[in-house]
């Protein structure tokens, strides 16, 4: 069996360059571990559905994002600037670089993470009671926040581990690894009888993330990389930070904060339907999320190093083949997604046309490649920024018209329009300002690559 890997490995090898070899050879491992936290989290999301219903599981995805929009406040856009010079560092072998951007991660991003945490504790019976209107948020909300520090640690780690392209391992800190300890407290709550609330679901979550922090940590420090001298070097990164901060909230608004703007305007039956749709969804760019994990530094070392050939060859292939991929899962929806739906209960079948529509323009999002990261690798944050924040207020404007008038299927054929015209305009501007063409087309015109 081995021997057939390794065949099968050095047949690849041949048909393709070195640098998309690397890209598969070690996004193949992740893609496993993502498929192994893909399973486990639908698995989680159907036995919460089935044991506290589409109300409860609203509940909890309305959590779960309010948290997501706060781990990403509070981090400052530092997850790109650690992978873009760890990535650079580790190709030189220079360990102190690395040492200096995680360390100033750790102290700067833990402090305004702890204390936007708790400031949004503090505000969290006027999110529920005023501004969401919805009383049973405010425990599992108070739970979710309370974690996100920690999760600010594995998520400045997990960059790391992609830096010094250990992508499997962060793939498993990421989201499998969470969802399967979440997955396994569950089963053992419902082993032993014990009664499961919204509020219990919620303690399980958080319980997981911190487990994940903790196994995060250790593994970062038996690397080495974890030198005890370090520069605290702030004022350097945080000018990098800015622009992809200000990208990071942006892209929040764009392909997170559906769910925060549904709740204004539908009950939680509604955005539990909505939660289980999107999360059918985003299953079509596993690949592409895998990839990304893989791409990211190559593109940045590749870039930095002149080797724009190398780097054109690369992106190139590495979307069509997550192009491909995503194709499949499309299908499966469209011939099986009324079954799949009724997983989570014969109500959430009801979400089918809100399933389709979101299936697509991931599609779309998946085909059009890795536009974004790069724009960050290659020294355009700024022009990435501008692009993301204007479709990401248009984006929010026509989310809030459309979630009005048309409820759920308003929001989501909100966010695949978003999702298409921002990935295009960023497509355009990947070969008019970097000179990259992404599918070889410009090539096949005549036109030369310079």
């Amino acid at each position: 069996m081995k021997n057939k890997l390794r065949m099968y490995f050095k047949r690849i090898q041949v048909n393709t360059d070195v640098h998309t070899f690397e890209v598969f050879k070690k996004s193949s491992l992740a893609i496993i571990v993502k498929v192994i936290g893909m399973v486990c989290g639908i698995v989680l999301s159907v036995l919460v559905a089935r044991m506290i219903g589409a109300e409860g599981l609203g509940i909890i995805s309305l959590s779960n994002k309010i948290a997501a929009f706060i781990l990403i406040i509070g981090l400052v856009g530092m997850p790109s600037v650690i992978i873009k010079e760890v990535a650079i560092a580790k190709n030189k072998n220079e360990s102190q670089p690395i040492s200096d951007v995680m360390h100033t991660a750790y102290w700067f991003n833990g402090l305004v993470m702890f204390s936007i945490s708790v400031i949004t504790i503090l505000l969290s019976p006027w999110l529920v009671n005023v501004v969401f209107k919805k009383p049973a948020l405010l425990y599992p909300l108070i739970i979710m926040i309370s974690v996100t520090t920690p999760q600010a640690f594995s998520r400045i780690l997990s960059s790391g581990m992609k830096g010094i392209k250990k992508i499997w391992q962060s793939s498993l800190v990421d989201n499998t690894l969470s969802s399967l300890i979440s997955l396994l407290l569950l089963s053992i709550i419902w082993w032993l009888q014990i009664e499961i609330t919204i509020e219990v679901v919620a303690s399980v979550y958080a319980i997981g993330r911190v487990i994940v922090t903790i196994v995060a940590g250790l593994h970062w420090k038996q690397s080495k990389n974890n030198n005890r001298q370090f520069r605290f070097n702030l004022k350097e990164y945080i000018r990098t930070a800015l622009p992809l901060y200000i990208v990071s909230i942006a892209r929040t608004l764009t392909n997170q904060f559906d769910i925060i703007i549904l709740a204004f305007f539908a009950d939680p039956i509604h955005v539990g339907l909505y939660a289980v749709a999107s999360r059918l969804a985003l299953l079509i760019v596993f690949a592409l999320n895998v990839t990304l994990s893989t791409v990211s530094p190559k593109i940045a070392y590749l870039y930095a190093s002149g080797k724009k050939t190398e780097l054109e060859t690369m992106i190139q292939k590495t979307t069509k083949i997550s192009g491909v991929i995503s194709l499949i899962p499309m299908i499966i929806y469209l011939i099986f997604g009324h079954y799949i739906l009724g997983l989570w209960g014969p109500q959430f079948i009801s979400a089918f046309h809100v399933l389709i529509i979101l299936s697509l323009g991931q599609v779309i999002n998946v085909l059009t490649g890795s536009v974004g990261q790069i724009l960050i690798m290659t020294g355009e944050e700024v022009l990435q920024s501008k692009i993301t924040i204007i479709f990401a207020v248009y984006g929010l404007i026509q989310s809030i018209i459309a979630g009005h008038l048309y409820g759920i299927i308003g929001i989501a054929y909100s966010q695949t329009i978003n999702i298409v015209l921002v990935n295009i305009v960023k497509s355009v501007y990947v070969y008019k300002r970097r000179n990259i063409d992404m599918y070889g087309l410009y090539k096949r015109r005549g036109q030369n690559i310079s």
